[in-house]
């Protein structure tokens, strides 16, 4: 009976300690290379001068799960809602070729996230580019891009 207990709270312990991280397995999973960048959007001077500044982030994950196909994923998100927000993930062979892509866009929201395949049956030499872009009235717009290889 003490064996079963002790299994039981070693089982536990591990548990609430691998849930502690905030990730998920799924989230993780295959998980090969991740590039995130964060920006301070700026007010652009037409409103008013007490506008707070507006942070907001984009990033770009590799994924190479086992027996599923090669992925990335584009996330763009801000401590702001914003009037219109946007997400490209591109995946390309190591030549440079396009293999796929893939985009969404959405108004008056702090998130958008959007998820390309790479169906490449060689791919070390494979990457993805992730294009964001983020406006909001009485802010500049902020642009930019992410790259992460597999």
């Amino acid at each position: 009976m003490k064996l079963k207990r002790s299994l039981f709270i070693t089982a536990l312990g591990l548990s609430i300690l691998g849930s502690a991280t905030g990730a998920s397995a799924a989230e993780t999973e295959g998980l090969v290379n991740s590039q995130e960048t964060s920006f301070t959007q700026e007010p652009d001077g037409t409103g008013s001068t007490i506008l707070a500044k507006n942070k907001v982030r984009m990033s770009l994950s590799t994924y190479n799960p086992i027996i599923k196909t090669n992925y990335a994923v584009a996330k763009s998100s801000s401590d702001k809602r914003q009037d219109y927000i946007y997400a490209r993930a591109k995946t390309f062979n190591g030549d440079g070729s396009l293999i796929k892509s893939k985009s969404a866009s959405s108004t008056k929201t702090d998130y958008i996230g959007v998820k390309t395949l790479n169906d490449s049956i060689y791919f070390p030499n494979d990457f993805a580019i992730g294009t964001h872009t983020f406006k909001l009235k009485g802010y500049k717009t902020v642009n930019g891009q992410t790259k992460a290889y597999w």
